[in-house]
C-alpha cells in the first residue's frame, strides 16, 4: 500500500469511542505520514474531532442515527465518490459493514464478529475481556499495513479560557455521570470522598446536561459548608469540557466517556470501576493513573459487557463497597507524584 493512501475510518459509537480511535489516527500519521484520513462519526461527536490537532485528519462526516437508512443511504452516496484504498470498519454491526463494502473502497479491513465480516478483504480477530486494550484491539485493524504498535489517543484544545475562578493544575474535576446507572459510583461515596478532601481544595463538577441532577445533589450536599465547589455540569460544548479536564490538577471518573478524554489529553486521572471491569480494556492511559474497584470478588461482577440501568441484584454491591478513603489516598498519591 502507497505510503500516499487515503483512508476511512468507520467509528459511530459512543463519544469515548470515538475519542480512542484518535490512537487510530496518531498510528496512521507517525507511520505513514502522507496518508490523509476521513473518519465516520455519529452525530454530536463530530465537534471532538476539532480537537485533534494534525492535518492528516482531512475530513468528519457525520451518520445521524435519528434518520437511520436516509443518512445511511446519504453517505453511500458521498463516501463512493472518495474512491478509497482502505476502509476501517470499527464498528462491528451490520449497518456499517455493509456501507463500508457498498462504497467500491479497494480494501475493507474489519473484525470478524462483523456480520458483513465475510466480505472484507481482511478481518481481524476481536479479542475482548482479556485485558488487551481498546487502543491495542483498535491498532489491529492497522497491523498489516503499518505494524503492531499501539499509540495513545491524542486531543489538544487550542482555546485554553477556562471558566471565571478556575486556574490551571489547581482544581480537581469530578465527573459522576455515566449513559449507565451501573458505571455510577454512587453519590453517597462522592460525597463521603469530598468529605476527607481539604476544605479549600478547589473542586469541579462536570458532566452532560442530562447529568446535571448528579451534580447538584453534590452540590447541595455541601451548602454553607464554606467548600470551593463549583458546578459546571451541562455548561460547555465537548470541546469546552476537554479544556476543562485537560487544565485540572487531575480527574475522578467513572468507567465513562470522560475518563477517556483524560486519557486524551493525558491528565491524571483516577477512575472509578463498578459493574464493569479493566479487562474489558477500557481503562484510563494517562501517565498517573489509578483504577480503583471493589476489593472483594463478586460472583456477579461483571454483569455484562456494558453498564446496565439497575443493578440486576438490587444490592449494587460493586459501587457500595468501594472505598471514600481509596479515593483519597489516590488523591494524595498524585500530589505526591506532581511534587506537592
Amino acid at each position: 500500500m502507497s505510503s500516499q493512501s487515503k483512508v476511512l475510518i468507520i467509528q459511530t459509537a459512543f463519544l469515548g469511542d470515538v475519542v480512542l480511535s484518535t490512537s487510530m489516527l496518531e498510528k496512521i500519521r507517525i507511520e505513514s505520514p502522507e496518508t490523509q484520513v476521513d473518519m465516520l462519526v455519529r452525530k454530536g461527536n463530530e465537534s471532538i474531532l476539532k480537537a485533534y490537532p494534525h492535518p492528516n485528519l482531512r475530513h468528519v462526516y457525520v451518520y445521524d442515527k435519528s434518520k437511520k437508512w436516509a443518512s445511511w443511504w446519504s453517505l453511500r452516496k458521498q463516501l463512493a465518490r472518495e474512491s478509497y484504498d482502505q476502509v476501517f470498519v470499527v464498528q462491528r454491526f451490520f449497518g456499517m459493514g455493509l456501507l463500508s463494502i457498498c462504497i467500491g473502497a479497494k480494501r475493507v479491513i474489519g473484525f470478524a464478529k462483523n456480520p458483513l465480516a465475510w466480505f472484507f478483504q481482511e478481518r481481524v480477530e476481536h479479542d475482548f475481556g482479556n485485558g488487551l486494550h481498546e487502543t491495542e484491539r483498535n491498532s489491529g485493524l492497522l497491523a498489516s499495513w503499518v505494524g503492531k504498535t499501539t499509540y495513545n489517543p491524542y486531543l489538544q484544545v487550542q482555546d485554553d479560557s477556562l471558566p471565571e475562578g478556575l486556574k490551571k493544575n489547581q482544581y480537581i474535576c469530578i465527573s459522576p455521570g455515566s449513559v449507565w446507572e451501573t458505571k455510577r459510583l454512587p453519590i453517597s461515596k462522592w460525597i463521603e470522598f469530598i468529605q476527607l478532601l481539604p476544605v479549600d481544595q478547589p473542586i469541579v463538577l462536570m458532566g452532560s446536561p442530562n447529568e446535571r441532577d448528579l451534580s447538584d445533589q453534590i452540590e447541595a450536599a455541601f451548602e454553607g459548608q464554606g467548600r470551593n465547589i463549583k458546578n459546571e455540569t451541562g455548561n460547555h460544548s465537548l470541546l469546552g469540557s476537554t479544556c476543562i479536564y485537560e487544565q485540572c490538577l487531575m480527574a475522578f471518573v467513572n468507567d465513562s466517556g470522560p475518563m477517556h478524554l483524560c486519557s486524551a489529553v493525558n491528565t491524571p486521572t483516577v477512575a472509578l470501576f463498578c459493574s464493569t471491569v479493566p479487562a474489558f480494556g477500557f481503562g484510563p492511559l494517562s501517565d498517573w493513573k489509578r483504577v480503583i474497584e471493589v476489593k472483594e470478588k463478586l460472583a456477579c461482577r461483571p454483569c455484562g459487557d456494558h453498564g446496565k440501568k439497575n443493578c440486576p441484584l438490587g444490592h449494587f454491591a460493586c459501587g457500595n463497597q468501594i472505598e471514600a478513603k481509596e479515593m483519597y489516598q489516590a488523591y494524595l498519591d498524585c500530589l505526591a507524584a506532581r511534587g506537592e
